[in-house]
């Protein structure tokens, strides 16, 4: 093996790992953000909607997190997920004192990023879902592959 490819080799185990001890890192911490969380939500008696909005967010980026460990990968869904529950929460935390035009942006920018999410879940659906022959059955019959991830 030339010595290009065994550094290629290193440094591509090299980043995996410490991509993995990153990811584990993230999980880590949102766990800890979510106790941390609770412990204030018991310490004031008192559940608020922007707290419960906080611990989605940070479930979904352990759920990000674990998704990874499972496929290697992470759908760039997740991360839209994500904004979507934190834009929804800058508009509970904004209150009643919100501007009409602040609220449109952000009201249009879930809208926007919900539909980007569809896009991309229906574009994975069909591409993944093309025609493939059964070299043993009747040629006039399609069998389809099951939908990626």
């Amino acid at each position: 093996m030339k010595p290009e490819q065994q550094l290629d080799r290193f440094l591509s185990t090299l980043f995996r790992y410490v991509e993995k001890a990153v990811l584990l890192l993230v999980g880590g911490l949102a766990l800890l953000a979510i106790g941390q969380l609770v412990m204030g939500v018991v310490g004031n008696g008192q559940v608020k909607l922007e707290d419960v909005l906080l611990i989605f967010i940070f479930l979904e980026i352990m759920a990000m997190a674990n998704v990874y460990f499972i496929r290697h990968s992470v759908p760039f869904t997740y991360p839209m997920f994500i904004a979507v529950t934190a834009l929804s929460r800058l508009i509970v935390l904004q209150g009643k004192n919100i501007a009409m035009e602040n609220l449109l942006f952000e009201g249009g920018a879930i809208l926007l990023v919900s539909i980007a999410i569809l896009i991309i879940r229906f574009s994975q659906r069909y591409h993944c879902d093309e025609p493939e022959r059964d070299e043993n059955a009747n040629t006039e019959h399609a069998t389809t592959r099951p939908p990626c991830g």
